[in-house]
């Protein structure tokens, strides 16, 4: 019996979210591994070598760490060249952050319009905006989305995945009903519980996404 989500009769896998919404993961597993895969990733650089030689006299090309750029006998231009390297490498960190930011928002996306239909969805999502501007100020843009899209992503963003355990239990979902092997999903299962703090398959008594229907 799986925690993280139940197994229907019709053999739907759903997920009840920590706000309480019900969604039915789709087999789309292979498409969620895709998502952001036009993204381009910098090339990292390049970390400055020096040289060591043996008792035999060989020599061997090591890269420099801190510790071997602060010994005393470290050449000059060897630490501009390291100083360089760091910059480039603080560069290269903020670009990868970028695109990693840029890839799971890809992600959020795709999880929330592809990956889970949520079930009893509002059909006049226009109101459910005009409601948020009028009650909470919450102003509900289109961005770059189309504007049916991005009201159906914002209502699911702030009403029914609210929490990244929402997340977690979807994707879980999502490779249970893609077919993925029992044998990978049980330590996906045990990897997420440990997280949650149940630990080796301990009782989630209590946690919504947990039904006694499930035959898995």
């Amino acid at each position: 019996m799986s925690k993280l989500y139940r197994v229907e009769g019709d053999g739907a896998i759903v997920v009840t979210t920590s706000s309480g919404w019900e969604v039915e993961c789709q087999p789309v597993a292979d498409l969620l591994l895709r998502v952001g895969q036009n993204l381009v990733e910098p090339e990292p650089p390049t970390v400055p070598t020096y040289t060591v030689t043996g008792a035999g006299g060989e020599t061997d090309q090591r890269p420099y760490d801190q510790e071997a750029i602060d010994d005393p006998s470290t050449p000059d231009e060897d630490r501009e060249r390291w100083a360089a390297y760091l910059d480039a490498r603080a560069d290269y960190d903020a670009e990868m952050d970028r695109v990693e930011t840029r890839r799971n928002e890809m992600r959020g996306r795709f999880m929330a319009l592809r990956g889970a239909k949520v079930r009893r969805l509002p059909e006049n999502l226009d109101a459910w905006a005009d409601e948020q501007w009028a009650l909470f100020g919450f102003e509900i843009e289109d961005g770059d989305l189309p504007h049916a899209t991005a009201l159906q992503l914002a209502y699911i963003d702030n009403e029914v995945i609210r929490t990244q355990d929402d997340g977690a239990k979807i994707t879980a979902g999502i490779m249970r009903a893609s077919g993925l092997a029992q044998e990978a999903l049980d330590q996906i299962e045990t990897t997420f519980l440990d997280s949650m703090g149940y630990g080796n398959g301990a009782d989630a008594e209590g946690d919504p996404g947990v039904s006694d229907e499930d035959g898995s």
